[in-house]
């Protein structure tokens, strides 16, 4: 198995730490694509396997990688071969917004998102809350998003902080008995510009005074190290600052050479003065003082914006907007380091859902077990064969008269204005309908019984020789109550048979599958629409294809028949119910008040209820003169009688 990272900055963050558990605790093979030229040759040197971004040979080696891990959006060339697990570890999480979190977002950005986050196939980020946050600002789908942890924080505690640092200045830090630690958030990218960027010194205050802060040093015994955000890093190269032997500036290029992470040196500091940067989050696992620099805070909020309304809270620390504040704070953070513990450990416990150092080892465990993310579906189409027959079609063969014109409200129509010159020839119209719509129908759902053409309805309304008939419900009793074999399940089995739609009160049938674990719930029939996501999730729970023909045994395989219809279905009498009662079978029906009265009917006047109702038509099951006086009520509403009734 081949690993391939990649970085911003070359050789960080959390593709590095992920790298580093990989290459200690697994055998798998490991490769780097690096972006500077170079940091490329020392890796080489250093004995790793690596190759140049966007180059023929980094291009090769991650042709052959089976996992590509990545922390940042600025990889957009890669590309990309079937069946490889492209994974974006992120590189921290903050206050600060991006992205599409902008209303005024330009299109190439939008553009450049799309084209690098279609090829991602999961992340792992921190914490939940921002499972959900940075998948929104950078549009990305949610459910290809685990919380894991960020690998870069699992050194945090335990790492030699100290030592370290004494690697990367040497003799410089050894009688410095405090040490503070300055990481600003950056002011503009190629993409976004936000806050004051133009200024004098690192701090960006204009009431800077190098004097003042080296007699502050000096007094605390302190030194004052600071590193500058990547992206302003190459901004600020080349400007003159004055700045105090006690400030000593920390690189990337000082972290690459001596081949240690800012996460490592972090418990070295005894205070972190930052802004709006996520580091700000990680210094928290360590809870020691944070001293919050940010003078530019309302053109900030204006311009960028944070990711939450109350963003003080988030700042669990003294905000600070100019330099006597900052040395002010910076007093009292020496002298009463624990004055805001309870707001970081607030914060921590929101921000962070592991504080632990396991985030490497979950997250390559996340990874390695991932299985894709179906992004494109198929629709489900149900069989031809299984479609049921509508009303007028089974009315139909009842109507001898050549001159009666019947017309199917479920049935999609052709050519309009040929069926109106029909009804105006026809002696008689006929509409057959199971739907009156009201003033407030929608159009889009969908049901066996909806109208298909609502304008033509309301045309044929208007047809003096035409007559809606509304027909709530038949039965060809003929072949429903044939006698034929009882299924001989061996499992209890109650369940709905005929066309599974909108109309289904899914909880319902979910509560069932709860309460009788050893029963099958059975739907069988035609499926309208799209599968439903309800026939899923219980071992229990099970769809059978079933035709119209196919229904009788069907229902003779109920132990118990299922009718459970919510909404405004609850007010119409459904096929379904004649059906069940012409096979002899028991019904428990969910509150539904035009069936009509009859043995064989139980009605549940909740969900809860039906479990008592399924209980007492177990108990009666098999008792023939119920299903007599059921059979007998269907008959009434036999698609002939039916016929006769509005046909005169």
């Amino acid at each position: 198995m081949l690993f391939v990272f990649m970085s911003q900055p070359d050789f960080a963050c959390n593709p590095h730490a992920l790298w580093r558990y990989i290459e200690e605790n697994t055998e798998h093979e490991t490769g780097w694509i690096l972006k500077k030229n170079e940091r490329y040759e020392t890796l080489r040197l250093r004995g790793l396997r690596c190759g140049l971004y966007d180059t023929l040979e980094g291009n090769r080696l991650l042709a052959e990688a089976d996992y590509v891990i990545m922390n940042s959006y600025t990889f957009q060339e890669i590309p990309k071969r079937e069946n490889q697990i492209f994974v974006n570890l992120w590189h921290g999480s903050g206050i600060k917004a991006h992205d599409y979190f902008d209303h005024h977002m330009g299109a190439g950005q939008a553009r450049k998102l799309q084209r690098y986050f279609d090829k991602v196939d999961l992340m792992c980020v921190h914490s939940l809350d921002d499972r959900f946050r940075l998948s929104a600002m950078l549009h990305f789908d949610i459910r290809k998003s685990f919380v894991t942890g960020q690998p870069r924080l699992d050194c945090v505690k335990s790492s030699e902080g100290r030592k370290k640092l004494g690697k990367l200045f040497g003799e410089r830090l050894e009688n410095f008995q405090r040490l503070l630690f300055f990481a600003p958030s950056f002011r503009a990218n190629m993409s976004t510009h936000s806050g004051a960027f133009c200024t004098d010194n690192i701090f960006r205050l204009k009431d800077y005074q190098d004097c003042l802060l080296k007699d502050f040093l000096e007094r605390n015994n302190a030194a004052l190290i600071y590193k500058l955000h990547p992206v302003e890093q190459t901004a600020f190269s080349g400007r003159e600052f004055t700045m105090n032997p006690r400030c000593l500036e920390l690189t990337d290029e000082m972290l690459f050479e001596a081949d240690i992470r800012y996460d490592e040196i972090l418990n070295a500091f005894d205070i972190m003065i930052s802004d709006y940067s996520s580091i700000a989050f990680d210094f928290l696992l360590l809870d020691r003082p944070i001293v919050y620099l940010i003078p530019d805070y309302e053109e900030y909020r204006q311009a960028r914006g944070f990711v939450f309304h109350n963003v003080d809270y988030y700042m669990p620390g003294p905000k600070v907007y100019g330099f006597g504040e900052m040395l002010n704070a910076l007093e009292e953070a020496f002298d009463r380091p624990d004055a805001w513990a309870g707001e970081r450990r607030n914060v921590r416990l929101q921000r962070f859902d592991f504080q632990d150092d396991g985030a490497s080892g979950r997250c390559l465990e996340t990874i390695l077990g991932y299985s894709p993310v179906k992004t494109e579906y198929e629709p489900y189409v149900s069989p031809v064969r299984l479609k049921m027959p509508s009303s007028a079609e089974l009315l139909r063969p009842y109507i001898k008269d050549p001159e009666i014109l019947l017309i199917d409200s479920t049935r999609e129509t052709l050519d309009r204005k040929a069926l109106l010159e029909s009804c105006g020839r026809a002696k008689k119209v006929y509409y057959i309908t199971g739907e009156i719509p009201n003033q407030y129908r929608r159009l889009s759902s969908r049901n066996s019984y909806r109208i298909a053409d609502l304008e033509l309805y309301y045309e044929v309304r208007k047809c003096p020789n035409a007559e809606i008939v509304f027909i709530g419900g038949g039965v060809d009793c003929r072949l429903f109550s044939m006698s034929g074999k009882n299924g001989g399940c061996r499992k209890t089995r109650i369940g709905f048979a005929g066309t599974i739609d909108n109309r289904i009160y899914f909880a319902m049938a979910q509560y069932l599958c709860e309460a009788f674990p050893e029963f099958d719930i059975v739907f069988a029939g035609d499926i309208v629409g799209d599968f439903p996501a309800w026939l899923g999730g219980y071992e229990n729970l099970h769809y059978v294809e079933a035709s119209y023909e196919e229904l009788p045994e069907m229902i003779r395989s109920f132990d118990v028949a299922l009718l459970p219809f919510f909404g405004s279905h609850r007010k119409t009498v459904p096929t379904e119910f004649f059906q069940y009662l012409a096979c002899g079978r028991q019904v428990v029906a969910s509150d539904m008040p035009n069936l009509p009265e009859c043995r064989a009917l139980y009605r549940s006047v909740s969900i809860a209820d039906s479990v008592e109702q399924v209980r007492a038509a177990l108990k009666k099951k098999g008792v023939e003169e119920i299903a007599r006086e059921g059979r007998r009520l269907a008959e009434q509403y036999d698609w002939g009688v039916l016929a006769e009734r509005f046909i005169k």
